[in-house]
């Protein structure tokens, strides 16, 4: 090898610019930004694996909930409203900002109407998630590193309720 090839291999190699270009993206960041895409503008298309589940016929997609899964399939979960009577722990997000260089994102919490943990085990249990009639938007978040999850799981957002249509809805059921 003469000096002008040697030259040209330790460029290549030590050319941290194009290795940075790469890099994959996360495919879970991907999803999340697509999903970010679409809260903000209900006319967008997208082509990921929600499109099956009709999330694109969706008018209302200000919020499109979801549960990040780690590889071994257990839900992600995190607590809200800490230190109060209402604390919950969820397992369902809103995406609010995210920076797939940094493969990171900032979820709202978003609160299940009945609790997911089993007062026996006081853990999380994933029958309990199947019992969750609706979702109440919170104003909490949570930063989220992305790299440790391998599934999103897509949920109606139909699921989504504000505060009055809850209010509307207990009212009308205790008659």
């Amino acid at each position: 090898m003469d000096g002008k090839e040697k030259k040209f291999e330790d460029e290549l190699e030590n050319n941290h610019d194009d290795k940075k270009k790469c890099e994959p993206v996360s495919c879970i960041c991907e999803i999340l930004s697509d999903i970010l895409k679409k809260q903000k503008d209900s006319k967008g298309r997208n082509r990921f694996a929600y499109d099956l589940q009709g999330l694109n016929n969706v008018n209302h997609s200000k919020v499109i909930p979801f549960i990040l899964q780690t590889p071994y399939g257990h839900p992600y979960f995190t607590w809200g409203k800490v230190g109060t009577e209402d604390c919950f722990v969820t397992v369902f997000f809103k995406v609010v900002k995210i920076d797939c260089d940094k493969n990171c994102a900032v979820l709202q919490l978003l609160k299940p109407d009945v609790s997911i943990v089993d007062s026996d085990t006081k853990c999380v249990e994933t029958e309990n998630i199947c019992d969750v009639d609706f979702l109440i938007p919170t104003k909490e978040c949570v930063l989220v590193d992305l790299s440790c999850y391998t599934a999103v799981k897509f949920m109606s957002p139909s699921l989504v309720k504000n505060m009055d249509e809850c209010f509307r809805n207990r009212s009308s059921s205790s008659y």
